[in-house]
This record gives C-alpha cells, sequence and structure tokens, in this order.
C-alpha cells in the first residue's frame, strides 16, 4: 500500500476518510514495526474507533519506556474540527518524512520539498504520539458545504460530535466520550509539548499561519522564558521556508469587526490552549489561514509538525 495520502494522490483536491486513517496506521506499523506502534484509545458516541500513532526510538512504546529514558514526548493532535483537516494530512507526511519515507509532494506537477536531512534524525531523541482524526464522527459527517470560508479540499467533515459538543471548548467540563479517552491518552502518556492543529475560520488576512504558544501568557511564570523561545524559534524556522506567521492566533477586540484591532487571548482551560498550561505543560496552536488553498496550507502544517520535532530534540531534555 502507498503511504502517501489521499490529498497529495488528488493534487490537494480532495481528504480521505477514516478508512484511510486505519489503512495508512497499518501500513506505517508495518513499515517501521522498530518505530511505530499503532492503537485505538477510545470511541466515539457512534462507537468509531480513536486512533494514535505512536513513533519512539528503540521500541520505547510504552509511557514507563519513554520516561525511565528520558525521552521526550511530542503529540499532534489533529482533527478536533475535522472540517480543518490540514494536521492529519500533513502529519502522515511529515512521519513517513522524519521516519526517512518520501518528503511531501507538492500540489506543483507532483514535486517534492526539500527532503529532512538524513544525517539529522530529530525521532532518534524525541517520540511523537500522533492522533490523526480526534473527532472520528465529525470526520465521517462530510460535506461540500462544511467549511464555506475554506479553499479546499472539495468535501470536508463537520465540525461537532454527533452529541453536537465541540471538543475544543471540553477539556475540563469533559461532557463528550471523545475527551474522556483523549483526558485518558494524555493522563497515561503525559506528552511535554501538545500541537493542536487548526484552520482559522474565515477572516481574510495576508498571514498565513498564526502560532500561540503557551505557557507565555498563563500558567506557571517559571515556564514562560521557554516557552516564548520554543515560539520565537518555530516562528523562525516558518519564515525561514517562505511564511509570514503571527505570533498569536488573531481575534478582533470586537467580534466579527476587524477595523476593531486585533489582540491575544489568554484561553481557558476549556480549550486545548489554555488545558495543558494547567498541567505545566506547553501547548502550540497552530492555525493555517483558511483563504490559502489546501496544498498551501498542509505544506505550512507539515513545517510546523517538522520543526517543533526539530526544536523538542534539540532542547527538550531540558524542558
Amino acid at each position: 500500500m502507498t503511504l502517501h495520502t489521499v490529498a497529495e494522490q488528488s493534487q490537494f483536491r480532495r481528504t480521505g476518510r477514516l478508512d484511510e486513517v486505519e489503512a495508512l496506521s497499518t501500513a506505517f506499523a508495518e513499515r517501521w514495526p522498530n518505530r511505530v506502534r499503532s492503537f485505538v484509545f477510545g470511541h466515539s458516541a457512534e462507537g468509531r474507533p480513536m486512533r494514535a500513532l505512536l513513533v519512539a526510538p528503540g521500541g520505547a512504546f510504552t509511557p514507563g519506556a519513554l520516561q525511565e529514558r528520558g525521552i521526550p514526548l511530542l503529540m499532534v493532535q489533529a482533527g478536533i474540527h475535522p472540517g480543518e483537516s490540514d494536521g492529519k494530512d500533513a502529519g502522515f507526511a511529515a512521519l513517513r518524512e522524519l521516519l526517512g519515507g518520501e518528503p511531501l509532494v507538492e500540489a506543483t506537477a507532483g514535486s517534492h520539498i526539500a527532503a529532512h536531512p538524513p544525517e539529522d534524525d530529530p525521532l532518534s531523541r524525541i517520540a511523537i504520539l500522533f492522533v490523526p482524526a480526534f473527532n472520528t464522527d465529525g470526520h465521517e459527517r462530510v460535506g461540500r458545504w462544511n467549511r464555506p470560508n475554506q479553499d479546499g479540499p472539495d468535501e470536508t467533515g463537520w465540525r461537532a460530535t454527533a452529541h453536537n459538543l465541540n471538543l475544543n471548548r471540553d477539556y475540563t467540563k469533559a461532557d463528550a466520550p471523545e475527551m474522556q479517552a483523549m483526558l485518558a491518552l494524555l493522563r497515561d502518556w503525559d506528552p511535554l509539548v501538545c500541537a493542536d492543529m487548526h484552520v482559522t475560520d474565515g477572516a481574510d488576512f495576508e498571514p498565513d499561519v498564526s502560532i500561540q504558544v503557551e505557557p507565555i501568557h498563563l500558567g506557571d511564570p517559571h515556564m514562560h522564558g521557554s516557552g516564548a523561545a520554543m515560539r520565537d524559534a518555530l516562528l523562525d524556522k516558518l519564515a525561514a521556508q517562505g511564511s509570514l506567521p503571527l505570533p498569536f492566533y488573531p481575534e478582533p477586540v470586537i467580534e466579527d469587526d476587524p477595523a476593531s484591532g486585533f489582540q491575544v487571548t489568554a484561553y481557558t482551560p476549556r480549550y486545548s490552549t489554555g488545558y495543558f498550561p494547567t498541567r505545566n505543560r506547553y501547548t502550540v496552536l497552530v492555525e493555517t489561514h483558511s483563504w490559502k488553498n489546501y496544498a498551501t496550507r498542509v505544506r505550512i502544517s507539515r513545517n510546523a509538525i517538522v520543526g517543533l520535532a526539530e526544536l523538542l530534540a534539540a532542547v527538550g531534555g531540558g524542558w
């Protein structure tokens, strides 16, 4: 089976369904049996499996093994809002590349982006826990107009769960069975950094990605300096790859009125951006811009994931 996503194979016109998540997860584990494990960590309200991929050095496939060996864990959480599928497709491509497979295929004549240098192997020093499709029921509620402000893919999933719950408002409330499963996953694996992959809801502005890191504006003040350092280093990496990144998620001072100016919001713990600092862990909100085309957004999301892996490999032991 190919390890390329439906997005890559379709020139980024489409994104796959849960059968692709299942097939790719199996294929990754079969291709790299000593480095990849695939497992189900819960089930949705409608009974769909919630799957994770663990990529770890030297068979460190348990939380205890990671802790004993001092291996920092990066979690990449995609599909909390299934219409925003960039993180899912970028995550599979980024892991494939970091494991030594082919880099992301670009939409322009099937070319590839620059491959990760083979002598630099972040996965020899860190582990990655990848959740491709957190909201599995919403992922399968597919429609052409679920994200009308967004430039691709042709069809996307639905924002809420089958119980009409927004998972990115449920971290501390934990009403949804999906969130209860996620919180158990976080309890067991305790990632040092969580990248929460999103797409903006439609305001048209020039920057193609925003990166908001916490703790910086909230959480333990002793962590603010390292949080700011991670943010700035990731922004530099993205800018060097051609992006115009923002250091915060731009929200109008007055809702729906961009002329009022933009503000930085310190999010409450019902959001991922507020929840992880309460655990004294880092969170990185990655928001690509919905008006940029899908190929561009997946490429930038890939850059963010690989950039975070590189940063964690360099300094995660100290954190």
